[in-house]
C-alpha cells in the first residue's frame, strides 16, 4: 500500500459515498487508476465494505455502555462458546478480547439502564462461562474516528 492507496481510503472513510471521480481529484489522479486501486483494495480485504454512519442516539439507543466480563475459565471450549454466542447478539456493537482483570471488552448500546438491566440479567448473566461482569457507563465520547492512523 501506497501514498496514494492510504489517501484514497481516507477519502472513502471520510466519505464512502464519493464518487471516483471525487476521490480522483482529491488524489491527484484520473478515475481509472484510482478505480483499479479500489477495486483492488476491496478485493484484498482491505476495504471490507461501506456503511451509514448512524446516530444511535437519534434512533432510541442514547447510553453506551462497556462491558467487562470475565471467564471462569479460559479454556478453548468455553471460549468458543462464549465468543459463539456473543457473536449473535444484536446488542453488542463490538466485543474485544482483552488483557488485564477482565477477559473480554463489550460495547452496547441501549434505551436506559432498566433496559441494560434486564439485558444484564437475562441475557448476559446467562453466556456461557461467564463469571464476573463489571459495566461502566460511557458519560460522552471525547472523539470518535473521524480520519485513519496514517
Amino acid at each position: 500500500m501506497d501514498q496514494i492507496d492510504k489517501k484514497i481510503l481516507q477519502c472513502l472513510y471520510e466519505d464512502g459515498r464519493a464518487s471516483v471521480e471525487t476521490v480522483a481529484a482529491r488524489v491527484d489522479l484520473s478515475p481509472t487508476p484510482v478505480r483499479r486501486r479500489i477495486r483492488q483494495m476491496e478485493d484484498g480485504g482491505i476495504i471490507r465494505g461501506y456503511r451509514a454512519d448512524v446516530d444511535l442516539t437519534a434512533c432510541g439507543l442514547p447510553l453506551t455502555l462497556l462491558v467487562f466480563v470475565k471467564l471462569q475459565s479460559r479454556d478453548r471450549a468455553t471460549i468458543a462458546q462464549f465468543e459463539s454466542r456473543v457473536r449473535s447478539l444484536r446488542e453488542v456493537l463490538t466485543c474485544t478480547l482483552i488483557t488485564g482483570s477482565a477477559d473480554y471488552l463489550l460495547t452496547l448500546r441501549v434505551a436506559d439502564m432498566t433496559a441494560y438491566n434486564d439485558y444484564l440479567r437475562g441475557v448476559l448473566a446467562e453466556l456461557p462461562g461467564v463469571f464476573g461482569i463489571e459495566t461502566s457507563v460511557v458519560i460522552s465520547e471525547v472523539k470518535a474516528a473521524s480520519h485513519l492512523p496514517f
